[in-house]
């Protein structure tokens, strides 16, 4: 996401189908009322009303606010620009649109000096190329160093075309998408297709489509997967391989075995959505529970 510059308008050119200069307690301030468009060379500010306070170096700005510039823009019901500081208050259904990102939030603060941009309540990040929505309801954008955050009940879903959204929530999210990378915090839970993963941390590559994990527990029907560490891949937007480091698992299978192992690397291979087998690599130890017929006694 690239900095819309607003420039300082005491002296950008400006245009209305009505203009007033009145006084309000000394203070000067012009009048803007109607198709108000004021700019400069870079940025571009349209809306229906603007009151333009000189002295105090800011502008009021109401209904269908625009800013624009060669980056994206911002739109608002109604922002306060303060020139000196550079500093944006944005406030009604904003929403701020780059080439890959699209932000949107009942409120949102622009700080043009440390470009970055704070957003509360209903906060949406979407990430456009890589069909990735983040929600919150506090957040915070670099926009220098294209890194959000998201908290308040944060939850990331993955866009897939006819299948459900993958869904992971957090304490936290933290978006890298010049790495095209997010990363949960604390409390994760994720949906996968047909398997939960909770685990401390959760990284993805939305270039790749694969997942890391710290402290995974797994669980897919019956079956379950726990270790220190695990990723997993996704081929085609379905789950190809699950696996963990220095791990367990129960795996059942169709004839109703129960196979308890552990070893150094554990895999789990997924079918059209559905675990089909398991690898143990690496010190394998594990126990194999036949199902009993109905004939079959205990010894």
């Amino acid at each position: 996401m690239s900095v819309l510059i607003l420039a300082c308008l005491s002296v950008t050119p400006f245009s209305a189908d009505k203009v007033e200069i009145v006084k309000e307690s000394g203070v000067s301030i012009i009048h803007l009322i109607g198709n108000v468009v004021i700019e400069d060379a870079q940025t571009r500010i349209e809306c229906e009303v603007a009151r333009l306070y000189e002295s105090e170096d800011y502008v009021e700005l109401k209904d269908n606010v625009v800013i624009s510039d060669k980056d994206g823009s911002i739109a608002a019901d109604h922002a306060y620009y303060y020139f000196s500081d550079k500093k944006g208050y944005l406030g009604g259904a904003v929403r701020l649109v780059s080439e890959d990102q699209v932000i949107t939030a009942d409120s949102l603060f622009y700080n043009g000096m440390e470009q970055y941009v704070d957003m509360e309540r209903n906060v949406v990040i979407e990430d456009t190329k890589n069909n990735m929505l983040g929600y919150g309801d506090r957040g915070w954008y670099d926009l220098r160093e294209d890194i959000g955050h998201l908290i308040l009940s944060p939850r990331i879903e993955l866009i897939r075309e006819g299948k459900e959204p993958i869904q992971i929530r957090a304490m936290q999210f933290v978006l890298h998408a010049k790495e095209d990378m997010f990363y949960g915090y604390d409390s994760v839970v994720a949906n996968i297709d047909s398997i939960n993963v909770y685990c401390d941390t959760f990284a993805f590559d939305l270039s790749s489509d694969k997942g890391t994990m710290i402290v995974p527990h797994v669980i897919e029907g019956k079956n379950t997967l726990k270790g220190e560490t695990g990723q997993f891949v996704m081929k085609d937007e379905q789950l190809e391989v699950f696996s963990v480091h220095k791990g367990a698992s129960e795996y059942h299978s169709e004839v109703g075995n129960i196979n308890n192992v552990e070893g150094d690397t554990i895999s789990i291979f997924f079918e059209n959505s559905k675990a089909v087998k398991i690898i143990v690599d690496g010190n394998p130890n594990g126990v194999l529970q036949l199902k009993r017929g109905s004939g079959d006694t205990e010894d």
